[in-house]
Formats: C-alpha cells, sequence, structure tokens
C-alpha cells in the first residue's frame, strides 16, 4: 500500500504579530498564539505518529499493511521560527522550514545565523521562492524556475549543501508549477493540497498538507493526525479553487488586498 503523509502546515508562532514574518492582513489568520501552538504540540504528542522528515521516508513502499507518516512544515521563515525550534527541541522532534530568501535578514524574518541553526539542529531547511509570488501559478514558467533557482543557490551557499525541498508561496498549483521545481532540481515539493498521499512527477515528490490557522483547535490536530477529517479539507480546498477558477480578476483583486504590507 502506498504511503499516507499527513503534512501539517504552519507559518507564524508568536504573541505579537509584529515581531514575525509578514506585516500584511492576510498573514494575522495564520499566525498562532504560542499557547494554541503548545495545545497543537500537546494533541499530536498524544498521537500514534510522531514527526519526521521527508528525507527518513521510503515513499515507494509498499506490500502489507499502511505505511503512515507525519510530517510538520514551517512556510516563509518569519523570526518566530527560532521559538517553534526550542518548542520542538524539547520533545526531540524535526520539521521542515521553507525558507524566502530575499527576506532573510529583514526585521521580521530569519538571519543567516538563524538559519544555520536551524539547520544544525537537525532540521530540513528548504525553499519557500526568492519573493514569494503571490499567485505563483500566474507567472511564466522561466520566471517560476528562476524563483527555485535563485533561492536555492542562496540557500546551498548558505548552508553548504544542496537544497532538494522547497514549499509552493501562496498555495495555487498548477502542472507548470510542480514541472518547474523538478526541472529546478527540488526533490520534493510540499504543497497546500490536503492530499495524503504522494506523487511522483519525474524525480520529484510531491507532498500535500493542511492549511492551520488560528483558530484550528487541538481536538481538530488530534483528528488530522489520525487521519480523520481530511475529506472534508479536500472538499474546501476544492471549492476554494473552483471559486478561483471562475472569477479570476476578482481572486487577484482579493490576494492584492490581503497581500499589501503594512509599514510601521
Amino acid at each position: 500500500m502506498a504511503s499516507e503523509i499527513p503534512g501539517l502546515m504552519y507559518h507564524e508562532v508568536t504573541d505579537d504579530p509584529k515581531t514575525s514574518g509578514f506585516q500584511r492582513p492576510g498573514a494575522l489568520p495564520y499566525t498562532l498564539t504560542r499557547a494554541a501552538f503548545n495545545n497543537h504540540l500537546n494533541a499530536i504528542a498524544g498521537g500514534a505518529l510522531k514527526p519526521e522528515l521527508v528525507t527518513q521516508l521510503d515513499l515507494n513502499a509498499n506490500g502489507n499493511g499502511k505505511h503512515r507518516h507525519l510530517l510538520l512544515t514551517f512556510d516563509d521563515g518569519g523570526a518566530s521560527a527560532m521559538y517553534v525550534a526550542e518548542e520542538l527541541a524539547k520533545r526531540d522532534w524535526k520539521a521542515h522550514f521553507f525558507i524566502i530568501t530575499g527576506r532573510i535578514g529583514e526585521r521580521t524574518f530569519l538571519k543567516p545565523a538563524d538559519i544555520r541553526t536551524l539547520r544544525s539542529a537537525g532540521h530540513m531547511v528548504g525553499s519557500h521562492s526568492h519573493t514569494h509570488p503571490d499567485i505563483f501559478r500566474g507567472l511564466p514558467q522561466e520566471l517560476m524556475t528562476t524563483e527555485w533557482r535563485v533561492s536555492r543557490a542562496i540557500l546551498e551557499a548558505l548552508l553548504g549543501e544542496p537544497c532538494i525541498a522547497a514549499s509552493v508561496p501562496g498555495g495555487d498549483i498548477s502542472r507548470v508549477v510542480l514541472e518547474s521545481a523538478g526541472e529546478s532540481g527540488i526533490r520534493y515539493l510540499f504543497t497546500s493540497e490536503p492530499l495524503l498521499t504522494p506523487e511522483r512527477i519525474g524525480d520529484t515528490w510531491i507532498l500535500g498538507r493542511v492549511i492551520l490557522k488560528a483558530g484550528v483547535s487541538a481536538t481538530t490536530i488530534r483528528r488530522l493526525v489520525a487521519f480523520r477529517g481530511w475529506q472534508r479539507a479536500q472538499l474546501f480546498r476544492r471549492l476554494r479553487g473552483i471559486a478561483r477558477a471562475l472569477f479570476p480578476p476578482l481572486y487577484a483583486h482579493y490576494v492584492r488586498l490581503r497581500t499589501r504590507e503594512r509599514h510601521s
């Protein structure tokens, strides 16, 4: 049986959103308080699966029985990733941190030394593109490839090792998005599609995740890591995709409003 891998997607974990990550309206719904995040970790700890790294898995595994694994991921590379790493270290858990390389060193984002610290602690560090285009699938393929390659080059120079994993900025995918990642040397690409079974396109594994917003309860987390509630998440994601496809100008306007940076 093919592997089933629930991927949980987080962004910022902070009690003061002004200190970490994007400073724009669309970021706040994805910012968890420290107390809420701790409740999530406790819920995960109560389940049967403990977080692993994708590089530790045999995604080709078949045979009798179910091959189930749990992955934790954190997008953007906001400064709160250092607090997250401290909390994960208390449980000896590893996670995946996806970095917007064009933001490295900014006030609310990770510094180069922080990224090296994450990697030395055993976490996976990957690309979240260079500039985080908010409708990534709307780019020409050559610009998608440039975003991946520039970001990978920066992380490889910083860490002294190949960058083989990435997550799609903005979450919207297409076949071209997936292919652009593979052409850029990415071997593990995480999307925002709440799918449990990885898919292989060329040399790249495509892995799904569920987006976790601030209001998600510990009860929901317990259900998700027990492989319940995924069909509902898939339905909501599908409905969002239908609305986006039917009203592309309205969707683009909505994204512009939600991603307008606030300046302090």
